[in-house]
């Protein structure tokens, strides 16, 4: 399994370093992917993280393939990936594919909802942040299994939602050995 983890300048720290981290910690190979106009690769997440990716959005190849797309939250963060035109047609090129979509807090609505990537889902994210989400739920983690589509509301649930991830990805026993491991 292959999984595009999306880092852009305001990301929300603790969201796009427990994705990274538990997917990676269920063997799935992580690949992170900074979101910006240029090639950078280095990014400065929401409170402060500088972070070096492996590789920049306007690198990937027409041919790459992931399992997974994987947005964190952060205001600024989501506004950048929203106004990455290359990221977009990625995330719409991966839902036409029927591919995996996740996104947490400000992510589900200001940048796949934005887009029309949330359709008829039903998600959550980020209070405020999901005004237009039509079958918009409280709870805190959802799997539209239909819409391959996993959101988070916010930083509290980043790592509920994180094996929410891992467990589509993978299985149940691999997931539960990850939350078992970080005292879950």
């Amino acid at each position: 399994m292959k999984a595009l983890v999306c880092y852009a300048n305001g990301s929300e720290d603790m969201e796009v370093t427990a994705i990274s981290d538990v997917l990676n910690r269920g063997g799935v190979q992580v690949i992170r992917c900074a979101i910006t106009e240029d090639k950078e690769r280095t990014v400065r997440l929401a409170h402060g993280s500088l972070i070096t990716c492996d590789i920049n959005i306007n690198e990937i190849k027409d041919e790459d393939v992931f399992d997974l797309i994987a947005l964190p939250g952060g205001i600024k963060g989501s506004e950048n990936c929203r106004d990455n035109k290359t990221l977009i047609a990625l995330l719409k090129k991966q839902q036409n594919e029927n591919r995996l979509l996740g996104a947490i807090c400000a992510a589900p609505g200001y940048v796949l909802d934005t887009h029309g990537l949330v359709k008829d889902a039903k998600a959550t994210g980020y209070p405020n942040c999901t005004n237009n989400i039509k079958n918009l739920s409280t709870d805190g983690v959802v799997f539209d299994k239909e819409h391959k589509l996993i959101t988070g509301k916010g930083p509290a649930f980043c790592i509920q939602f994180s094996l929410e991830l891992l467990r589509a990805l993978t299985d149940d026993a691999t997931a539960d050995k990850v939350a078992k491991g970080m005292l879950i």
